[in-house]
């Protein structure tokens, strides 16, 4: 719709994650760093954390792409589960055996053989990702304990990264999940961008949709805005840019200027769609009713479950390009 007008050749600020788009800022390229390190050095248990809409997904998407063809790789992105099936699932997930009428340790054993399996050939590593991590139930992290510490002399046999949200890791604090924590040897953390690097992943975003001169397609004060709106969250950022090339083409518009984000991002806090980024006294984090927060609450549910189904899709493409590649 607008490409022509801003001389794009496709869409550089689509919210789906895509590889090809990933931004290494200087948070991605040290989380990227430490778990790479982690996974070399065989650890059992790996943290990332950061606020929604910080970049953990497109994470777990560049790490897939870029192992190598020795690691097995297995995600799990819904881990709101019973605890008792936390393990069948990640052995249904790696392909393994389930046995029949299975229960928490009948699988814990089938995974231990399964991953002996693999190690005795000697030829490949075995990655679990558990991708929204904290909501994993008090019962399911003692099992992602328990097959944590599956090994094989001093070798462990799987490495578990597990992804979630900022307030996943000051659960973790908590004495009673002292003994899971000390397994975890590495840890990284995403925080949001600060105004130069929001800056810079809207040139990059822009110089791989097709930009000749990103820079001549939003003003410096329309960058200012989309820091301002966005609180550098990539998520905003996207999506605050998307809309702001929707609404300029509209207007006629061309460079985007501070007016067309603001117009934008004032109508997405206003239907609810974007916080505020005023203060706590902004109208627009305020509570308004019981009934909007139940049914925003329903449409949250609602996309995650299409959103689970979406990331899985995208793994198993990524999954056959490498294969394709390699053939």
């Amino acid at each position: 719709m607008y490409l022509d007008f801003y001389r794009l050749k496709e869409k550089p600020f689509k919210i789906i994650p895509d590889p090809d788009y990933f931004y290494l800022s200087p948070w991605h390229q040290q989380a990227l760093t430490h778990i790479e390190y982690g996974l070399m050095s065989g650890d059992s248990l790996i943290l990332l954390t950061g606020d929604a809409g910080t970049g953990k997904t497109s994470i777990i998407y560049k790490l897939i792409s870029e192992l190598s063809d020795d690691t097995i790789v297995g995600v799990l992105f819904n881990t709101a589960v019973a605890g008792d099936r936390i393990i069948e699932m990640i052995l249904r997930e790696f392909e393994g055996t389930v046995p029949d009428n299975p229960t928490p340790s009948s699988c814990l054993e089938a995974l231990q053989e399964y991953l002996l399996k693999i190690y005795s050939k000697g030829e490949k590593k075995v990655l679990l990702v558990l991708d929204e991590a904290q909501s994993l139930s008090n019962v399911a992290l003692e099992q992602v304990r328990m097959i944590s510490n599956i090994h094989s002399g001093k070798e462990n046999l799987l490495s578990v990264l597990m992804v979630g949200q900022s307030g996943f890791r000051a659960r973790l604090r908590k004495a009673k999940y002292s003994q899971i924590v000390q397994r975890i040897v590495v840890s990284a953390h995403l925080s949001r961008l600060r105004e130069q690097e929001v800056i810079d992943y809207i040139f990059y975003r822009l110089r791989q949709g097709g930009a000749e001169d990103p820079q001549a397609i939003f003003t410096d004060d329309a960058l200012k805005a989309v820091y301002e709106y966005s609180k550098g969250i990539p998520r905003n950022i996207n999506l605050i840019c998307e809309g702001s090339l929707v609404y300029g083409f509209a207007d006629d518009v061309n460079p985007i200027t501070a007016d067309v984000v603001e117009a934008f991002s004032k109508e997405r806090i206003e239907s609810g769609l974007l916080e505020g980024h005023g203060d706590e006294d902004d109208p627009y984090y305020t509570d308004n009713s019981k009934e909007y927060i139940e049914a925003l609450e329903k449409r949250i549910a609602s996309l995650e479950k299409s959103m689970d189904i979406v990331k899985r899709t995208l793994v198993q493409l990524i999954k056959a390009v490498k294969g394709m590649k390699k053939s």
